[in-house]
């Protein structure tokens, strides 16, 4: 009994075959298959009682999917010569011989035995501990659908004694929700002889819990008088849907339970799924059928990215994040979010959607220019403080010979500023300064920067400056701006002077140290000469 034989095997000679292979295997299992391939209950006689039998509805389920062409190879071959053999590797990775014997002729079904090559208990995980109840039958009923006939087989299914269903109205078994559909599929079907027509509906069943039930019925009334109506138990299958509606239900309701925004998005943009804080964060309806309506509140740029972005995911599976801004049709002020995209497969590994998670970073947005702005700026007058004033010189030298025509540091220091001090007190001291910090910054050109480098000591940074000449000039302007006096609260007008110093370069190679301590050399000397 290879997978290849001469000939086919003569009655006698299966059975012979059959009897061999249980006296030599006595713990492997068996089973009883019809002629379609499907488990059926082992008629009495064919072996002992206490032979262990498969527990399963086909010879496939019990083997590895690489397998299952061996066994339609064994199966084909043995309806055509009697007895065949495959080599295959169990569901639980044991490797084994799996037979199969035509004795119709006496039995009325196929033997499968199950060997396990050298292991003889790795297949008792396959054994039938519990009757295995069938999952299919069939009735006949007239035409007002009440059911003259029905096999032991559906009685069984749903749990009736034989005879049990004959006489009943089919409608009655079906759940009262379902009825409806069952009478719109029975009126067609009568207006179709010859023809048939399908149903999923539950059923009850004798204990009173309900199966669902596939249902084929065939309309046979004008030349048998009747309507055959298989039926198949699908309750596996329906479970299955259930159980993925009811996860689809729970992801929808976390959504809902998020603080922020969730879109699924399709492959081809369409708006699959949008929770209710998508509308608080966009101003934008979440009913919207494609994502262009759903992102037209972003401004004109962040738009453009975030479509690229999406594109980027849809057509490679890549993640994204992006951060963007929103001008809320109900608000003046921008809203900053971030776009976080992640690509969706599906079982081949393609894309298949992506979703956007999109989170409202306003507050901390604002927060973290605040956190910049402090650590640039110096609070008391509002200049850019040392550190930041250093980078911006660098920054100008380095674009010395791309865009610059040459760069100047103009060093200030406020005269006389240890007397108000002393005479006045620290805070008029304080107000001498923030009135001088604003008079610069307001004073200074388009591109000029102006910072507080310590006590009463400023530099200003004048970009763009042709000359050494231009560079005084300029300079010149913004001392110009402290002439008038600084009125005191409650007190003197003070009249300020400066001592300016002032360094210009065009060198590419240019250092800020040395340029700012050229200007500061220069405005002591001013200073001394004074």
């Amino acid at each position: 009994m290879e997978e290849e034989q001469d000939q086919a095997l003569d009655p006698a000679a299966r059975e012979t075959a059959l009897a061999t292979l249980l006296r030599q295997h006595p713990r492997a299992l068996v089973s009883a298959i019809d002629g379609d391939g499907l488990f059926v209950d082992l008629p009495p006689g064919v072996v002992e009682d206490d032979r262990r039998v498969v527990a399963a509805r086909t010879a496939l389920e019990l083997v590895e999917s690489a397998d299952r062409r061996a066994i339609f190879g064994a199966w084909e071959q043995v309806k055509a010569q009697g007895a065949s053999a495959a080599t295959v590797r169990l569901t639980n990775g044991v490797g084994a011989r799996y037979h199969f014997v035509d004795v119709r002729h006496v039995h009325g079904v196929l033997i499968g035995l199950i060997v396990a090559d050298g292991e003889p208990d790795a297949v008792a995980a396959f054994a039938r501990r519990e009757p295995v109840l069938p999952k299919s039958g069939r009735t006949e009923k007239d035409q007002m659908a009440v059911i003259v006939a029905a096999d032991d087989r559906i009685s069984e299914v749903l749990g009736y004694e034989p005879g049990a269903l004959v006489g009943r109205r089919s409608l009655d078994l079906i759940h009262p929700d379902d009825q409806d559909r069952a009478i719109d599929a029975w009126v067609d079907l009568l207006t179709h002889p010859g023809g048939t027509s399908r149903l999923r509906a539950r059923h009850c069943r004798a204990d009173g819990t309900w199966l669902w039930m596939e249902l084929t019925n065939t309309n046979l009334l004008a030349a048998e008088g009747r309507v055959v109506t298989d039926m198949i138990d699908i309750s596996d299958e329906m479970a299955a849907v259930e159980q993925v509606r009811q996860r689809e239900h729970l992801l929808r309701r976390l959504t809902e339970a998020l603080p922020s925004g969730v879109l699924h998005v399709d492959s081809d943009g369409g708006v699959a799924h949008a929770n209710h804080r998508v509308e608080e964060l966009l101003g934008v309806p979440p009913d919207q059928a494609d994502i262009d309506a759903l992102l037209a509140t972003l401004l004109p740029e962040d738009r453009d990215a975030a479509h690229a972005a999406l594109t980027r995911v849809l057509d490679g599976g890549r993640d994204v994040d992006i951060e963007v801004c929103v001008q809320h049709p109900d608000e003046d002020r921008l809203r900053h979010c971030t776009i976080a995209l992640r690509g969706l497969t599906d079982a081949d590994g393609r894309p298949s959607g992506a979703v956007l998670n999109i989170t409202d970073i306003t507050d901390e947005h604002r927060m973290r220019a605040e956190l910049e702005r402090r650590a640039t700026v110096d609070e008391l007058t509002g200049c850019l403080n040392r550190a930041a004033i250093i980078d911006t010189l660098d920054r100008a030298l380095a674009a010395h010979g791309r865009d610059s025509t040459g760069t100047a540091v103009a060093y200030f220091d406020l005269d006389g500023f240890k007397a108000v001090n002393d005479t006045h007190g620290h805070r008029a001291g304080d107000v001498v300064l923030a009135d001088v910090g604003d008079r610069l910054r307001r004073a200074a050109r388009h591109g000029d920067v102006v910072g507080r480098i310590g006590g009463d000591e400023f530099i200003a940074v004048l970009t763009d400056v042709a000359s050494a000449e231009d560079a005084r000039v300029a300079a010149g302007r913004l001392a110009d701006t402290i002439t008038a006096g600084v009125a005191l609260p409650d007190g003197p007008t003070l009249i300020l002077r400066w001592s300016v110093g002032v360094a210009w370069t065009d060198r590419p190679e240019a250092d800020a140290d040395h340029l700012i301590a050229a200007a500061d050399h220069r405005m002591y000397l001013s200073k001394k000469s004074a």
